[in-house]
């Protein structure tokens, strides 16, 4: 008897459907701690500065009182002011602009047609990638640099290093991803090689180097920079300022806010080098942190064990795992009975009494200890959509069934006492924890 006819799937394409379930993931990671932590706060949080006119001042006590004497004569010791100087700063601007096709939003306002209209999509990716940015740029140097050049090459393909423009600080391509619109330009921002797209992250060669694709060819030279753009200008020097030239890294950053540590010493903040300052440039410890904040103290007169609450340590997971490793047998490190639940909803291990806060956007080998209220956000307006007097957020695109949101940010970041942050730079840290993956368009 002859075998039956199997019937497989393939003969019956027109027969079966396509089955949904009605979940939409985000599979990129969209967290931003030190965003929360410096978001408009309670008592024990960052200052609010409302910017206007020629911007803010506010008035910064560089010398000690000194003077006095003791005279069995009678007599007057010298005279003695303590020196006064303003300090300073200005806003910067930041930008998110979505475009979307008119018959697009009239395709996906239904459940049956779309997990998600394309409205709601728009305005969900212009909180979060505003939200991004400013996460990066918080821990920036003001300056606006995401990676630089590893080789100059004329080629649309690029191998990148050095997050921020600091060497080994973490994955190349921690604050690019598919789809920013970049400049790359010599090392001084001024003469720029060419502005192109980013289309794909294509391999790792090293932990801290990448090949990224441009949309263009781009001729660089060694130790050019990246930067985001637009078509008539780009980035470099007008990002707001961030942990890395607040806390003078490796001593380069000695202006801020118009007063230079070159001059006025007690205005910088406080540095320490693993391996120099600390006994084990391959082992922090618990130690090594309360050096950090002796020295913050004794400087500032912010002393985090007086007052543990308005501080915060934050530093790498790779740093974190490292601290964990020299607890073992001693104390629990989780994030659960000892953590302290801070804004944000993050939970943080306590050390030295302090919340500590792993967030991988900190440069590589990296503790800060930050004095939150003595940060401040500088406001002009905050986060929202570009408009002016009811004008209305939706723009017409002219000549095309299309339209334009803009989200649009005026603001800073500023230290208002700089002598009262301080970070150990120079720790063994070469296993990132991080989103940098390779993608395409």
């Amino acid at each position: 008897m002859p075998n039956p006819t199997t019937i497989t799937d393939a003969e019956l394409q027109g027969l079966l459907k396509n089955v949904y379930s009605n979940f939409r993931e985000k599979v990129q990671n969209t967290v931003t701690p030190l965003v929360a932590q410096l978001s408009k706060a309670r008592e024990g949080g960052p200052k609010n500065l409302r910017w206007g006119g020629n911007g803010v001042y506010w008035d910064v006590v560089v010398g000690r009182p000194a003077g006095g004497n003791f005279s069995n004569a009678g007599y007057f010791g010298q005279d003695s002011t303590a020196r006064e100087v303003q300090a300073y700063t200005g806003v910067v601007r930041g930008y998110v602009r979505r475009q979307v096709d008119g018959l697009a939003l009239i395709g996906t306002k239904s459940k049956e047609a779309a997990f998600q209209t394309l409205a709601r999509k728009t305005m969900e990716e212009l909180r979060e990638a505003s939200a991004l940015m400013m996460q990066g740029s918080f821990h920036g140097a003001g300056n606006g640099i995401l990676a630089t050049v590893v080789a100059g090459v004329t080629n649309a393909t690029q191998t990148i290093t050095a997050p921020y423009g600091v060497a080994s600080s973490g994955p190349a391509t921690l604050l690019l991803s598919v789809g920013d619109y970049v400049a790359v330009t010599d090392s001084t921002g001024a003469t720029v090689r060419g502005r192109a797209t980013v289309n794909a992250i294509n391999s790792f060669p090293s932990s801290t180097q990448a090949i990224v694709t441009f949309s263009a060819t781009i001729t660089s030279t060694t130790n050019d920079i990246i930067v985001k753009a637009s078509t008539s200008d780009t980035s470099y020097n007008s990002a707001t300022n961030g942990l890395i030239n607040i806390t003078n890294r490796s001593a380069s950053y000695a202006l801020l806010h118009g007063i230079t540590a070159s001059t006025y010493g007690i205005w910088d903040a406080i540095r320490m080098v693993a391996g120099t300052d600390t006994p084990d440039a391959a082992q922090p410890t618990e130690s090594d942190i309360w050096d950090l904040i002796q020295k913050v103290s004794g400087s500032s007169g912010k002393d985090a064990m007086l007052r543990p609450q308005e501080f915060l340590l934050m530093t790498t997971p790779g740093i974190g795992k490292k601290l964990m490793e020299s607890f073992v047998g001693q104390r629990r490190f989780d994030a659960k009975e000892t953590a302290r639940v801070i804004k944000g909803g993050y939970k943080a291990v306590e050390i030295c009494g302090l919340p500590l806060v792993m967030d991988y956007y900190v440069p590589a080998g990296t503790i800060y200890l930050l004095h939150i209220p003595s940060l401040a956000l500088v406001d002009a307006k905050d986060w929202g959509f570009v408009e002016y007097e009811g004008a209305g957020p939706v723009r017409w695109l002219d000549g095309r069934d299309a339209f334009e949101m803009t989200y649009g940010y005026y603001g800073n970041l500023a230290s208002l006492q700089r002598n009262s942050h301080g970070s150990i730079t120079g720790y063994t840290d070469t296993v990132f924890y991080s989103h940098a993956a390779v993608q395409s368009a």
